[in-house]
C-alpha cells in the first residue's frame, strides 16, 4: 500500500506553503471520527466519509503530534505522510492525493476510483 501526490497536488501544496520550506513540514492523513486530536467536534462516525478526510501539514518538530495515533507512514514524492494504522482498511493498494482547481480542491483516489472527493487541508502551527 502506498500514497503519493500528483503533480497538480504537489504544485497546489507548494503554492499554499510559499515562503516556507516544505522540507520543514510533514503530512498527516487524518480522518475526523471523534478520535482526531485536531478536531474540535469530537462526534463522528464512519458514515458520509466524503467530509471526513483531512491532510494536516505540521512542522516536523511539532511536539503536539500524537505519534501513537499516527503510527504508520509512507514515503511519498513530497516526504513522509503519517496516518493511523486503524484506518488502513479505508485505503487501497495505490492511493493518490490529487488536486482539481474547479472542484473541491484536494481529493483522494486509488486504482479502484475516488475514495473521497474532498480532502480538507489544514496547516497546524502552534
Amino acid at each position: 500500500m502506498n500514497i503519493n501526490f500528483t503533480s497538480s497536488a504537489e504544485e497546489y501544496l507548494q503554492n499554499r506553503l510559499k515562503n516556507k520550506n516544505i522540507a520543514d513540514y510533514r503530512f498527516i492523513l487524518d480522518y475526523t471520527d471523534g478520535q482526531s486530536p485536531y478536531n474540535d467536534d469530537m462526534i463522528g462516525c464512519h458514515c458520509q466519509d466524503y467530509t471526513k478526510y483531512r491532510l494536516l501539514i505540521v512542522l516536523k518538530n511539532d511536539k503536539n503530534v500524537d505519534e501513537e495515533k499516527y503510527d504508520k507512514g509512507f514515503e511519498t514524492n513530497l516526504g513522509e505522510i503519517r496516518y493511523p494504522s486503524f484506518y488502513e482498511m479505508m485505503l487501497d493498494k495505490d492511493n493518490l492525493i490529487d488536486y482539481l482547481p474547479n472542484s473541491y480542491g484536494l481529493y483522494l483516489k486509488s486504482e479502484a476510483g475516488i475514495i473521497t472527493p474532498q480532502v480538507k487541508l489544514l496547516e497546524i502551527e502552534y
